[in-house]
């Protein structure tokens, strides 16, 4: 599910302002942006002085009101800090006095038309679930700790608390990705993980860089004097009444608070943010996955099934190791990511245009893009030949050795995962590998 704000530990993907050409693939448009248009904004009551959640979402009730030391389930989670937010969701690092461990509580509205909680008990509760308890990929997937009412609008999901995206660690490296052996990694876990959900019969819906996490085991594990070190003075500001009165309302907080982030080890990662999950046998009629990594069956109004997940991965295998969105990112809407994809691999299905209204199948036929082979831009994205991709001339668009990442993988490593991607990256549904074969794929047994 894609968050009006999302927390920093479940971001979206920021763009890079090292060079213009990280920008020209990397760039999303802000969400804020969004927010600054809407009906609330341009009405506003409050102000706050750190950059956080909106706090009249409280006034709507959309978030429930949480302060540092706030205690839940009976004295047994004790609030430390705040990792962040999302569009319905506000996430805390707290103290389980129980376990004596760190945990994140995920505080959600209980009307937000998600299916989180069912999932995640689903995986925690079901039989098929407990069937599957020694699969390889479950420790991939974030799991249900604990859940709870904290209201009669609002849950509370217990899980651990997570590192960075694999997006945004990835732009810490030169190039923007991930060094190679972190990169293979990484993709082989996230394979396992998605085979786990398949087993369990739960597509992910959602799957991409920003809802895969680096795990921060170090963080779960450390004493709470050493933690509340380690974190500093959490950084609050106040919530005021444009108008100069008192805080009126008692679902608004006095303060809100900067949300801390924790980079995570390199060595394992979890498959996070469930709430666009759902049972295979029940599909929905939409995605809320970024417009220029959602399955062509979404972009032409064809069912959704539980392979949109392969569409997601071949798209987060393709950046992962290359470093380059498989789409642009840029100003993408649906149109340019339909255009996109089809000079890529080939024009959609016939049947798909002429399920289209005149207008849309006319300016389908009408684009206009260069056909790249597949696996060329695979090769090209991976050398970071950006002069070739957007057709400059590399006297005109000078790429400076310094900001490429180093190539670390042989043509015999790009062969197998161009055969890999292109086992995913197909129109048909049905012709995309499963989870299960894409394990068995060139590049995860090579």
């Amino acid at each position: 599910m894609i968050d009006l704000f999302r927390p920093p530990w479940l971001p979206i993907r920021i763009a890079s302002c090292r060079s213009p050409r990280r920008v020209f693939r990397r760039t999303v448009l802000s969400q804020f942006a969004k927010l600054a248009t809407s009906p609330q904004r341009r009405q506003r009551q409050y102000v706050c002085g750190v950059e956080a959640e909106d706090p009249h979402a409280y006034s709507r009730r959309v978030y429930f009101p949480v302060e540092l030391r706030s205690v839940f389930r009976n004295g047994r989670y004790v609030v430390l800090h705040k990792l962040g937010w999302g569009g319905y969701a506000t996430v805390w690092l707290a103290r389980d006095t129980l376990s004596d461990s760190n945990v994140a509580l995920k505080i959600i509205h209980k009307d937000v038309g998600t299916h989180e909680l069912e999932i995640m008990r689903h995986l925690r509760d079901s039989p098929i679930a407990h069937a599957n308890i020694a699969h390889p990929g479950r420790k991939y997937v974030v799991q249900l700790l604990d859940d709870f009412d904290v209201s009669t609008s609002h849950n509370c999901l217990v899980l651990d608390v997570m590192g960075r995206s694999i997006a945004s660690r990835a732009e810490e490296y030169t190039g923007g990705r991930l060094p190679g052996s972190i990169a293979r990694e990484v993709t082989h876990q996230v394979a396992l993980g998605l085979d786990y959900l398949w087993k369990c019969r739960v597509a992910h819906g959602d799957l991409y860089g920003g809802n895969v996490l680096f795990a921060a085991p170090t963080i779960s594990a450390m004493a709470e004097e050493r933690l509340k070190s380690y974190l500093g003075d959490p950084e609050l500001g106040a919530v005021k009444r444009l108008d100069g009165g008192p805080l009126a309302e008692p679902s608004v907080p006095r303060y809100l608070v900067l949300p801390r982030t924790f980079r995570g080890c390199d060595a394992e990662i979890r498959i996070a943010d469930l709430g666009a999950a759902y049972l295979h046998d029940t599909p929905p009629g939409t995605l809320h996955t970024p417009i220029h990594m959602r399955a062509p069956e979404a972009l032409f109004e064809q069912p959704l099934s539980p392979f949109v997940d392969m569409w997601s991965m071949g798209c987060l295998l393709f950046e992962t190791v290359t470093g380059r969105s498989f789409i642009s990112s840029m100003f993408a809407d649906r149109w340019s990511t339909m255009e996109e994809i089809q000079s890529y691999i080939g024009p959609p299905p016939v049947d798909w245009i002429d399920k289209l209204g005149d207008t849309v199948r006319e300016r389908i036929n009408e684009v206009g893009l260069r056909n790249i082979e597949l696996d060329r831009y695979l090769r090209l994205a991976y050398d970071q030949d950006d002069a070739a991709l957007i057709e400059e001339d590399e006297d005109d668009y000078p790429i400076e050795e310094y900001e490429k990442a180093k190539l670390e993988f042989t043509d015999a490593e790009l062969d197998a995962l161009s055969l890999t991607v292109s086992g995913l990256l197909t129109y048909d549904p049905a012709l995309r590998n499963t989870p299960d074969a894409l394990l068995r794929s060139p590049w995860f047994r090579g």
